[in-house]
């Protein structure tokens, strides 16, 4: 592998650009440790795709990666599970972009669903590539291309990051329903002020 990669290099397209200036918004920071998680995440899942022979999106990959979530952050989280607000603004960043609707359904799951317990190869490779992506990347790097990956995109901060947005998530008693929510079934309007 080469040098650090950079969300900025990944994020070639309007959509793409669109969900890092989410994210950048949501956590107020440019290169912050969900940034690199989420570069982390989406060559994982090239590398997965690859070794497994399967095509997919690479423009669905980033836009979920950067926003699979941004739900647990304020300013998107509604108190309702993380993952499913994180559906909703996925949602909503993409809307302008016009993708078909079986592509934004495939997205939106992938942010979603990305805490399932269980295989969701039915519902696209990206789903499933993108779930396994984050298990994953949330466990120490102990193979030779895992601790290179985590050179070219640090992983320094990413538990703080993941402890705020489940101690979040926690508070509200929504918790254990990031595993079992129902697509498209949980996000909750918007709080007033």
């Amino acid at each position: 592998m080469d040098a650090r990669v950079t969300a900025e290099e990944l994020a070639r397209t309007d959509a793409e650009r669109a969900a890092l200036d989410k994210l950048r918004e949501l956590t107020g920071e440019a290169d912050s440790p969900m940034e690199r998680h989420a570069i982390r995440l989406h060559l994982i899942v090239e590398r997965a795709a690859e070794r497994r022979g399967l095509q997919v999106d690479r423009e669905l990959v980033l836009c979920a990666a950067l926003l699979h979530d941004a739900g647990g952050y304020p300013g998107a989280f509604t108190g309702g599970p993380y993952v499913s607000d994180g559906r909703r603004l996925t949602g909503e960043v993409l809307a302008p972009f016009g993708w078909e609707a079986d592509r934004l359904r495939r997205c939106l799951d992938a942010v979603e669903l990305h805490h399932r317990l269980s295989a969701q190869w039915e519902r696209g490779p990206e789903v499933e590539l993108l779930r396994r992506a984050d298990r994953t990347d949330l466990q120490p790097p102990v193979t030779g291309w895992r601790r290179e990956l985590a050179r070219r995109a640090p992983r320094r901060g990413l538990y703080r990051e993941v402890a705020k947005i489940v101690g979040r998530s926690a508070r509200a008693g929504t918790l254990p329903r990031i595993f079992f929510v129902k697509p498209g079934e949980g996000a909750r309007e918007p709080r007033n002020g």
